[in-house]
């Protein structure tokens, strides 16, 4: 891939917005991007682009507990691609083949976990890509730093693009409760057959979904699967 790096270099500089940082680091040859940063009390998320249904597979079927691209965001200290983390994972071997087989169902074959903050308050920037990225990132590695570097300045605490989602446990009705249990325990259910398996039409299970995600601080039903999800670990 032939980059000209001055150029690269002057676009982040006058890049003024999450989006256009975004797209920029995009065009290099990811298909999707996630930022993180890790606050005592809540996760700050922005899904800057994920393959539709990618993150209520992943973690409607708790597959982030056997994931080594996960577990190495908290235990390693140094950038990596996906396939680094994966050969140097002791997680069982079955569940991560599952793991893997569900990043490549969705276009996500390879990636790069580009490590920002501080070590009082991490965070990550998280690219996916169709393709090997080993090569890309040894070649471009300097400038995603400096673009992922940029990202996290852009997003700061207070961005509106921003997601906060608290780490403490909200007080959801029974029905509710039942609702976003049995999404975790049976993610292969659509929506239309978990509304009958609960006695509610499809409209109300909407309903309830929208009032889930309120409850939990976050803006979809997925979203707070996500959040119930982590703070079970």
């Amino acid at each position: 891939m032939s980059v000209n790096f001055a150029s690269l270099i002057e676009q982040l500089w006058q890049s003024e917005t999450p989006e256009t940082t975004r797209d920029i680091i995009l065009s290099l040859g990811f298909n999707g991007l996630v930022f993180q940063r890790w606050n005592v009390d809540y996760i700050e998320n922005w899904e800057g682009r994920m393959a539709n249904g990618f993150l209520e597979h992943y973690y409607g079927a708790q597959l982030d507990q056997y994931c080594p691209i996960a577990k190495a965001i908290h235990s390693w200290t140094r950038s990596y691609t996906f396939a680094e983390a994966r050969a140097g994972s002791n997680s069982d071997v079955q569940n991560a083949s599952r793991v893997e087989s569900l990043f490549q169902q969705f276009g996500m074959v390879d990636g790069v976990v580009l490590l920002t903050g501080k070590n009082s308050l991490r965070s990550s920037v998280i690219l996916t890509s169709a393709h090997p990225t080993q090569k890309l990132f040894e070649e471009l590695g300097g400038v995603l730093y400096l673009a992922a570097d940029k990202l996290t300045q852009q997003l700061h605490s207070a961005h509106k693009l921003l997601t906060h989602v608290p780490r403490e446990n909200p007080v959801l009705s029974e029905m509710q409760a039942k609702i976003l249990q049995m999404q975790i325990d049976h993610p292969e259910l659509s929506n239309s057959e978990m509304a009958t398996a609960l006695g509610l039409s499809p409209k109300t299970l909407h309903a309830h979904h929208k009032k889930i995600a309120k409850k939990n601080g976050v803006t979809t039903f997925a979203g707070a699967v996500i959040k119930t999800l982590k703070e079970a670990q």
